[in-house]
């Protein structure tokens, strides 16, 4: 019995050794095992204005996850450029059905909305032939006869008929 207590007492205090070494080993030899080191620096919080930025540039390429991650950090979805245009506009300008979605179900965005020649986001959507944005846009009270206040003094109805654009011209109402 002595000698079997002995023997796994020598086992014990082997065993107990190596894991010693070992772990001796691989705080001085170099290791082939990932290294992940820890950025313990303060993450810079985002001002309104980059909020805002951010939102007009996932409105522009159609991002609607981040589009809502960022309204519900803060992002202002009215905010507008110094010529009125807001990111429904851009939406609608690139055929974003669901930006242009989110942004009027979201709140205080207008369909109405106007640019400083009195362009709206279904302008745009007639202009860049977006048909299902559109008929969206009128769904939503958006007026196919409202006329911009350029030059062109156009409505999205004008815009669809000079571009030969009859589906966009029916989906306006003419």
């Amino acid at each position: 019995m002595t000698s079997i207590i002995r023997n796994i007492s020598t086992a014990v205090l082997a065993t107990t050794l190596c894991l010693g070494a070992a772990q001796a080993a691989t705080d001085t030899a170099p290791s082939d095992a990932a290294t992940i080191m820890v950025d313990e620096r303060p993450v810079p919080q985002l001002t309104q204005r980059d909020l805002d930025e951010q939102l007009w540039l996932n409105a522009l390429t159609g991002n609607v996850s981040a589009l809502t991650q960022l309204v519900s950090m803060g992002a202002n979805p009215r905010i507008a450029t110094s010529h009125g245009e807001t990111a429904l506009h851009a939406a609608a300008a690139r055929g974003h059905i669901q930006i242009v979605s989110f942004l009027l179900r979201s709140g205080g965005v207008s369909v109405h909305s106007q640019t400083s020649n009195g362009w709206t986001p279904l302008h745009h959507a007639a202009r860049f032939g977006h048909a299902t944005v559109a008929n969206f846009l009128v769904r939503s009270g958006a007026n196919p006869r409202l006329t911009t206040r350029d030059a062109g003094r156009k409505t999205p109805i004008d815009i669809a008929l000079d571009k030969g654009d009859l589906r966009m011209a029916r989906i306006l109402g003419w």
